[in-house]
């Protein structure tokens, strides 16, 4: 599911009625959800895709000792599988960490060895910790913030896209300065508090 539906794009875009204009307003929500999340920080799905949206993601982690180890993309919905290999092959069943020994903790991305698990901690290496996992919102659990600077951001392109690439218009002997399309302000604060603030390694 997109981060907002045309719909509630619409919404924010008095000139329009109806649902003429939704294949617009749908591809300027994927371009949103794809510079949106570059800005956040989210590094690329396993399929590619740059978005905030729910993916699968393999990260290669340096073992960092201890019994916790955090990922980078947020939240996390589930686990895949997780290996702990000094060999860095990551196919050998000894070193699949089982579910049951450890207990994730989504919003902070923290992945932690329970005190009976069969290992006793993470080991310690570069690039020792294989980890597959599902991360990101879905409809439903798509941060309103996030879906109020979607919304003001699209209707900003939608009605900006005739002065694409200009600074100024002129009329009649006046000259107006037009706004950038970047990313508004507003939108920037929006979205801040649901940055990533780790560093991609994969």
């Amino acid at each position: 599911m997109a981060v907002v539906t045309a719909a509630e794009a619409r919404a924010y875009i008095p000139t329009l009625s109806g649902d003429g204009e939704d294949a617009t307003l749908n591809t300027l929500i994927s371009r949103f959800d794809a510079v949106a999340a570059g800005y956040m920080g989210y590094p690329k799905q396993s399929s590619g895709a740059v978005s905030m949206e729910s993916g699968t993601y393999v990260e290669y982690l340096d073992g960092p000792g201890g019994r916790e180890l955090t990922v980078t993309a947020k939240p996390v919905v589930s686990i895949t599988s997780v290996y702990d290999d000094p060999d860095l092959d990551y196919t050998d069943s000894a070193d699949l960490i089982a579910a049951s020994d450890y207990t994730l903790y989504g919003h902070e991305g923290r992945v932690v060895l329970d005190y009976n698990a069969t290992d006793a901690a993470w080991s310690v290496g570069n690039r020792h910790i294989k980890i597959t996992y599902v991360a990101g919102y879905t409809g439903g659990t798509m941060p309103k913030a996030i879906q109020h600077a979607a919304c003001l951001q699209v209707a900003h392109w939608y009605q900006g896209r005739s002065h694409i690439g200009r600074t100024n218009l002129s009329s009649q002997g006046q000259t107006v300065a037009l706004q950038t399309l970047e990313l508004l302000p507003e939108v920037k604060m929006a979205l801040q508090p649901y940055a990533l603030a780790t560093s991609w390694v994969g």
